[in-house]
């Protein structure tokens, strides 16, 4: 439209025969998708507000045999303050109007979806000071109320001196899911198959560190550390039984008591890296790399401080690689 206002339309196709995932091109066929977005920008700073951009969408998605797959209509404002301070919000409406999901059930019929919703607060630090937080928190729901997530993140960047610079992160979310795929099932003696699904409720923990020193305009360092721990725990074993039921309940019916095994992950990984330029574009890289990986103990349960212990009590494995390259007419 100009100035402050501007408008788009995207339309896209991708017909079912394309297959071009190998090379990176296309990761989605048989659909169809049209896009409408508005944004608002705020071109000069106020009492209050150094800069402003709102922005809304809503995107369409059908299969090219015209079913509706996917349905989303999200609103998203941010803004920075005079004293550089920043945050956004971004609320999101999805799967409304009867949409359909065509690889949930893995080569099985398209399974109607049920309304989700979602909204996200972001907080940004002024990037003048030395040290610079981050944080971030997320929720919402689906499937009738019985899927769920709520989440944040929580980080800090450190400028000690032009030389270092590290930063500190964590994120963990709790996530429920109740329409988690688990397998498809033949019937004995009989060509009838079980698209089976469960609720999975699962914990995800993230810590991540990084650290940068240059000791000369020659010589660097930088590490990088990161402790992960993902737990996940099954119940509510279900047989798709009427997938285009408009009631979220009448889609499944029971199909065994026993509920899948749960899954306790956790992994550790590292590197370090020195970097010596020993001419005018001849470099020697030294590289040591550590990884820790354990998901034998407490399947399904999750408690922060013992799964890390754990973790660092598995065995590493050491890594360590040496790279020189050399210019020969620098």
């Amino acid at each position: 439209v100009g100035g402050r206002v501007r408008y788009e339309n995207v339309l896209r196709y991708a017909s079912a025969g394309v297959e071009l995932n190998d090379l990176g091109f296309v990761n989605l066929v048989n659909d169809v998708s049209f896009r409408q977005q508005v944004d608002l920008r705020k071109l000069r700073p106020s009492a209050r507000l150094r800069s402003a951009f709102s922005t809304a969408s809503l995107e369409s998605h059908w299969t090219t045999g015209g079913l509706l797959s996917a349905q989303t209509l999200s609103v998203h404002t941010s803004g920075s303050l005079n004293n550089n301070w920043g945050g956004a919000i971004t609320a999101s409406y999805s799967d409304f109007g009867g949409t359909y999901c065509v690889s949930c059930a893995r080569g099985g019929p398209a399974l109607r979806q049920s309304p989700k919703q979602g909204i996200r607060f972001d907080l940004i630090g002024d990037p003048r000071p030395s040290l610079v937080p981050r944080a971030a928190y997320r929720i919402g729901t689906s499937d009738a109320g019985r899927s769920w997530y709520r989440g944040f993140d929580a980080s800090a960047d450190l400028r000690v001196a032009s030389r270092f610079s590290t930063s500190l992160g964590l994120t963990y979310d709790e996530v429920t899911n109740d329409q988690q795929w688990i397998g498809n099932y033949g019937a004995t003696f009989s060509d009838t198959t079980h698209y089976t699904f469960a609720r999975l409720h699962q914990h995800i923990f993230t810590l991540t560190s990084r650290a940068n020193w240059t000791a000369t305009p020659t010589l660097s360092m930088e590490l990088y550390l990161q402790p992960f721990v993902s737990t996940g725990a099954f119940d509510g074993w279900r047989d798709l039984d009427a997938p285009r039921a408009e009631d979220y309940g009448d889609r499944f019916t029971a199909f065994r008591p026993v509920p899948p095994k749960g899954f306790n992950v956790k992994q550790f990984n590292s590197n370090a890296v020195v970097r010596w330029e020993y001419r005018p574009a001849s470099t020697l890289f030294l590289v040591w790399q550590q990884g820790r990986t354990q998901d034998a103990l407490n399947p399904g349960r999750f408690v922060p401080g013992r799964d890390v212990r754990d973790l660092f009590g598995a065995r590493p494995l050491n890594t360590l690689l040496l790279k020189i390259s050399y210019w020969i007419n620098p």
